[in-house]
């Protein structure tokens, strides 16, 4: 009787494989005839009738008309039912919650915006979470049934395997938060919890400008800075998961304090709470800016004050570049990428920290792979996070691009 269970265990096991490799193919190239799906997937026929039946059976395939004849009769075309089922995002940054409402094809359906400072408590911030995940669902009108679960996109350092927030610099009070747990209890779904540059990686994979890209880094240029890799299709996540800590990347010996307790670190030098500190100094100094108006400078405000011809954020947004720049080179020749996505206000709406990173970092990177790599913008806007922390839902569920297969 044990053999017979091991034996139907492992044929589950292998069905529920196929069904899911026959799945993310029919999701990547659809709309696709049930003899491509064979041809491309190696499968037998059998195999990809069987899974295809369970597919439509779930709801999540589709029949979308007829195909072009190649002798015999038109195949019927596949495609995946973006509506079948939904997914959960969050945003979790330490002056920024957004939860949103994703369909299958990651289409956000309704977002919410919510209040967050950093000094929030985890059990008020869980609420909040729990709250707005219950109205968005009411909202888009969908049943709770076919919401498959929560992606969180956070602070790192974090476990992402036990779904626990470490020690976030910027969220104060947050130290070893079971954050996972605490969702679960609170929403009654299955929760995914990763690093927010990792998240971030994963949704550009499956959304934006690195779908079928192997080796990609992505970088957040905000108020703070962070990152996110994949490594031969997957996220690369280090051996205890706290890969892609470049924010805390050792630019200056000698310069300021970061908020992790070390000096000089690139977050520390560029980010958009950095440069709003400098801003401050300067105008203390007696630099005019329109920047001396603000209670506090951010990202946004150098922003705003840029594009009002301030000298001052201008000058600043301008370093912001030239030093990401650095940090880009020295990513080229470390990691050798095939694309470098950068994301986060700063990076996708100046023009001139985008310009100048991208300069400087062909500049002063090895030639040879300074020629080979693509730097682009996030195609995903201000949503890239919110997106992100949806596709590691849809990852698990629909199997998709955690391990990207070119086309």
């Amino acid at each position: 009787m044990a053999k017979s269970n091991v034996v139907t265990g492992n044929s589950d096991l292998v069905r529920r494989l196929n069904r899911s490799l026959v799945l993310d193919l029919i999701r990547r190239k659809g709309p696709i005839s049930r003899a491509d799906v064979k041809r491309i997937t190696g499968l037998n026929f059998t195999t990809v009738t069987n899974a295809v039946t369970d597919l439509m059976a779930e709801g999540l395939v589709q029949e979308v008309g007829l195909g072009t004849s190649s002798g015999g009769r038109k195949p019927v075309l596949l495609t995946l039912n973006p509506t079948a089922r939904y997914v959960l995002g969050c945003e979790l940054q330490s002056a920024k919650l957004v939860v949103g409402l994703f369909d299958l094809a990651g289409h956000l359906v309704v977002r919410a915006d919510l209040p967050m400072r950093p000094t929030d408590p985890p059990e008020a911030v869980v609420e909040r979470i729990a709250t707005a995940a219950d109205q968005v669902v009411k909202k888009a009108g969908v049943r709770p049934g076919l919401v498959e679960g929560l992606g969180v996109a956070a602070p790192g350092p974090l476990d992402p395997d036990e779904g626990v927030l470490l020690t976030p610099p910027n969220l104060h009070g947050w130290q070893s938060v079971p954050l996972r747990q605490m969702l679960e209890s609170a929403t009654g779904l299955p929760v995914t919890v990763e690093k927010d540059g990792n998240a971030a990686a994963l949704g550009e994979v499956w959304f934006g400008v690195g779908q079928s890209v192997q080796d990609l880094m992505l970088i957040i240029v905000d108020d703070g800075i962070g990152a996110g890799m994949t490594v031969g299709g997957r996220l690369y996540r280090g051996s205890i998961g706290g890969a892609g800590e470049i924010g805390h990347m050792t630019i200056d010996l000698d310069g300021p304090r970061c908020s992790c307790g070390n000096y000089g670190c690139l977050e520390a030098i560029a980010s958009g709470f950095a440069l709003g500190r400098k801003a401050q100094e300067m105008i203390r100094r007696g630099v005019h800016s329109l920047l001396a108006e603000a209670e506090e400078i951010g990202s946004a405000e150098l922003l705003a004050a840029a594009e009002a011809g301030d000298e001052l954020a201008t000058d600043l947004l301008d370093e912001c570049g030239r030093i990401l720049g650095i940090a880009i080179a020295n990513i080229v020749n470390l990691y050798n990428p095939e694309l470098i996505v950068l994301a986060g206000r700063l990076a996708q709406r100046s023009d001139l920290v985008l310009d100048r990173a991208v300069e400087l970092g062909r500049a002063r990177a090895f030639s040879v792979l300074s020629e080979h790599v693509r730097i682009r913008r996030s195609a995903l806007g201000e949503r890239f996070l919110v997106a992100g922390a949806a596709s590691l839902v849809l990852s698990e569920l629909l199997q998709g691009p955690v391990e990207v297969r070119p086309s």
